[in-house]
């Protein structure tokens, strides 16, 4: 089923998308406005309802990219936590930091930029051999500088891409 973003009409299976697409907006601003981060809203979640609201479910919300029907469905979690965040920051900070949790302190790896050199011995790596052995990935990932992670998780994103296109041109849409 399409998601929210690709669909044109207001209208999908009597869910109206307008109301969403406001819900939406309303939701991220009122979350900035709070000073919570989607991983917070996400773990919060997870724990009342379970693990279907994480940190990606909520993203994949505001950004709209989620079915008419996930949409309807995780609408009403978002309004119930959202009204109980608003209550508990009113009655003061610290209740809040009780009902979101403090953020763990593991931080992200930040993106990696590949050289343009790096690219181009990838990519032609890449259309030799679409999956390197472990040893190849480390030959890779020592000639080119990165970890060895970076460069395994490289290949699957290119392959999944790859599939994503084959995918898309098989249906037309390319």
């Amino acid at each position: 089923q399409p998601t929210i973003n690709q669909t044109s009409s207001n209208v999908v299976d009597g869910i109206n998308l307008d109301e969403i697409k406001d819900f939406a907006k309303a939701f991220k601003l009122r979350r900035l406005s709070l000073g919570l981060t989607q991983t917070q809203v996400g773990q919060a979640l997870s724990v009342t309802e379970g693990p279907a609201y994480s940190q990606s479910a909520i993203c994949r919300f505001e950004k709209l990219d989620i079915t008419p029907k996930s949409a309807q469905k995780i609408k009403p979690v978002l309004e119930r936590w959202m009204k109980e965040a608003e209550e508990r920051y009113k009655s003061g900070q610290n209740h809040l930091t009780d009902f979101i949790g403090i953020e763990p302190s593991k931080k992200r790896k930040r993106r990696t930029s590949f050289t343009p050199q790096a690219l181009e011995l990838l990519n032609a790596h890449f259309e030799r051999n679409t999956h390197p052995s472990g040893t190849e990935i480390t030959g890779l990932a020592h000639q080119l500088g990165y970890e060895r992670e970076v460069i395994r998780i490289w290949f699957c994103n290119k392959r999944q891409a790859l599939k994503n296109t084959v995918r898309m041109m098989s249906k037309g849409m390319v």
